[in-house]
């Protein structure tokens, strides 16, 4: 929004620093804690994703 980006037809959409990634990510870490009242765990990204998926898969099937 701050660069006049609204998702309208023929807008293009802005570069994607790793500055924007954390702010847009912090906040939907933050909503995740208020919604849920639990503490965001982020992932441990040295484990194959197809893997973690699988585990994580599994997990809820059980």
């Amino acid at each position: 929004m701050a660069n006049g980006f609204q998702g309208k037809d023929g807008q293009k959409v802005p570069e994607m620093t790793d500055e924007i990634v954390a702010g847009i990510s912090a906040r939907y870490i933050e909503l995740y804690e208020n919604i849920t009242g639990e503490k965001f765990q982020k992932a441990d990204l040295s484990q194959d994703l197809a893997k973690r998926i699988e585990t994580n898969i599994n997990n809820y099937l059980a």
